[in-house]
C-alpha cells in the first residue's frame, strides 16, 4: 500500500495509537436505531445532509465499541472527503484494495468494524461494499453520506435485502435544550430558547457557537457546501447561476404554493432544467417539496406543490427577515419534524388550505394548521375555515393548529380544534420519538 495512504489512515484512526479523537456531544440516545441495527449482518447507512453530525455519530459509535472492549485494531475508519482518496474515486479498485490490504494484515482478529464516511466520493462504492458483504466475511460496515441518491437506482437493486439506514436530521428542540444544558427548563426559557432555535437553526456546531455572527457565517459556509459538494458538482450541472437562483427562490418561498412552469418563467428557466434542479437539490437533502393530496395520484403529482428548506436558520441566513417571517419558519419547523417521525404528508386545498394533512394506511389521520398567532381576527377565521374544511373532507373529529405560544380548545358541534404552542407539540414529538 501507498505510504501516503498508510499516513492517511493513521491520522483518521487514532485510537490505534490509544489517542483521543472528539466524539461530541452524546447524540446516540436520540438514535435508538443505531444500537438495534449494529447488532445485524446489514451494512448500516447513516444519511442525512453535511453538517448534520453523521460523521460525529460515527464516532460515537466507535468510541461505544472501545468502551466495550472491542480492540482498536478491529475498527476501520476511511473518510472519503480526504483528498487523497477523493482523487482516486473513478478507480473501481482503489477503496477495495485499501481494506483488503488492512484485513490481511490484521489476520487474527476474529471480527472487523468498518467506517466509510461520505461513501457518495467513490464512484464504484455499491460494487465495492457488495463484494465485500457478499463474501461473508465477519464485517460489519457502518457508511455515512449526503445525498439521497444512495437509496437509489444502484443500491436499491444491487444492495437490495442487505442494509438498513437512518436519517440524521439536524438537532431536534428537545436535543438543542440538552446542547444548552438545559434539563428542565421553565416555559419562559423554553420561549426564550425557541427563538434562537427558530432564528439560527439547529446544526450541531452552530447550537454550539455563542457569536451570532460566527453563526450566520457558519450557516452561509454550509449552504456553499451543499450547494457545491452535493448539488453542482456530482451532478455536472454547468449554469451556476441559475441553479443559485432557483434556489434562492425556493427557499425564499418556503410554505408557498408553486408550479414548475411558473418558476421556469419567473426565473426564465425551461419547465425540464427546473424540475432537475429540484431533484438535485432534494437529493443533497436541502429542500423537501410537497404535493397536494387528491385520491388520483395523478392528479396529485400535476398539482402544484409547496417547498420546505432542511434548517430555519440556513433559510433565514440565504433570504429572510426573521421577525417578519416568522410564521412561514414555524411551519417550516413542524414539517421537518413530521417527516423526521416518517409521516406521510401532504397539503389540502380545495375552497381553501390546510397546511399539512398526515396519512397512515389508506386513510387521512390528522389535519394541522400552523400560524404565528390567532389574535388577529382575519387570521382566526382563515386557518380554522381551511382546518374545518380538511376535517369535512377526511371525516375528521379532531384537528390541530399550531401557534408560537397560544393555547385554547375550540369545540364546533361535534367537532374539535385543539390550539397548541409550538414548543408544547415539540414536547409531545419527542415523547413520541
Amino acid at each position: 500500500m501507498d505510504e501516503n495512504v498508510k499516513i492517511a489512515l493513521e491520522r483518521q484512526n487514532p485510537w490505534w495509537f490509544g489517542k483521543e479523537f472528539d466524539t461530541g456531544i452524546d447524540r446516540l440516545p436520540w438514535y435508538p436505531g443505531i444500537s438495534k441495527f449494529m447488532k445485524t449482518r446489514e451494512v448500516l447507512l447513516l444519511l442525512g445532509a453535511r453538517r448534520t453530525g453523521k460523521s460525529t455519530l460515527a464516532y460515537q459509535i466507535i468510541r461505544n465499541l472501545l468502551n466495550n472492549k472491542i480492540s482498536p485494531e478491529a475498527i476501520l475508519f476511511i473518510n472519503l472527503d480526504e483528498p487523497l482518496f477523493q482523487s482516486k474515486s473513478k478507480d473501481p479498485a482503489y477503496l477495495s484494495e485499501i481494506i483488503e490490504y488492512y484485513l490481511a494484515q490484521k489476520k487474527t482478529i476474529p471480527a472487523f468494524y468498518l467506517f466509510i464516511d461520505e461513501i457518495q466520493n467513490h464512484d464504484y462504492w455499491v460494487q465495492t461494499i457488495k463484494t465485500l458483504y457478499d463474501a461473508g466475511k465477519n464485517i460489519k460496515i457502518i457508511l455515512t453520506g449526503s445525498t439521497s441518491t444512495l437509496l437509489q437506482k444502484e443500491i436499491s437493486t444491487r444492495l437490495s435485502g442487505r442494509y438498513f439506514h437512518i436519517m440524521v436530521y439536524p438537532l431536534s428542540f428537545m436535543e438543542y435544550l440538552s446542547f444548552k444544558k438545559l434539563q428542565k427548563p421553565a416555559i419562559i426559557e423554553k420561549l426564550q430558547y425557541f427563538n434562537d432555535y427558530l432564528e439560527f437553526g439547529a446544526f450541531p456546531r452552530v447550537v454550539l457557537e455563542d457569536d451570532k455572527d460566527l453563526k450566520q457565517e457558519l450557516l452561509k459556509n454550509y449552504f456553499q457546501t451543499i450547494y457545491l459538494k452535493d448539488i453542482i458538482y456530482p451532478n455536472n450541472l454547468r449554469n451556476n447561476k441559475d441553479v443559485f437562483d432557483l434556489l434562492y427562490f425556493l427557499i425564499s418561498n418556503i410554505g408557498k404554493n408553486f408550479s414548475y412552469s411558473n418558476i421556469a418563467k419567473t426565473l426564465d428557466i425551461a419547465v425540464e432544467t427546473v424540475k432537475e434542479y429540484i431533484g438535485c437539490a432534494e437529493n443533497s437533502y436541502l429542500v423537501y417539496t410537497l404535493t397536494k393530496y387528491d385520491s388520483s395520484v395523478k392528479k396529485q403529482l400535476a398539482n402544484p406543490k409547496k417547498i420546505y428548506c432542511l434548517d430555519t436558520g440556513l433559510v433565514n441566513s440565504i433570504s429572510f427577515r426573521f421577525s417578519e417571517n416568522k410564521g412561514r419558519l414555524i411551519e417550516n419547523l413542524v414539517y421537518i419534524s413530521l417527516i423526521k417521525e416518517k409521516k406521510e404528508i401532504y397539503y389540502h386545498r380545495e375552497n381553501y388550505e390546510c397546511d399539512f394533512i398526515i396519512k397512515e394506511g389508506m386513510k387521512i389521520k390528522y389535519a394541522v394548521q400552523v400560524t404565528l398567532s390567532l389574535k388577529d381576527e382575519t387570521s382566526r377565521k382563515r386557518e380554522i375555515r381551511g382546518l374545518l374544511e380538511a376535517m369535512d373532507a377526511y371525516n375528521l373529529k379532531e384537528g390541530l393548529i399550531i401557534t408560537e405560544k397560544e393555547a385554547e380548545i375550540i369545540k364546533m358541534d361535534e367537532k374539535k380544534i385543539v390550539i397548541k404552542p409550538i414548543y408544547e407539540w415539540l414536547d409531545e414529538m419527542a415523547g413520541k420519538g
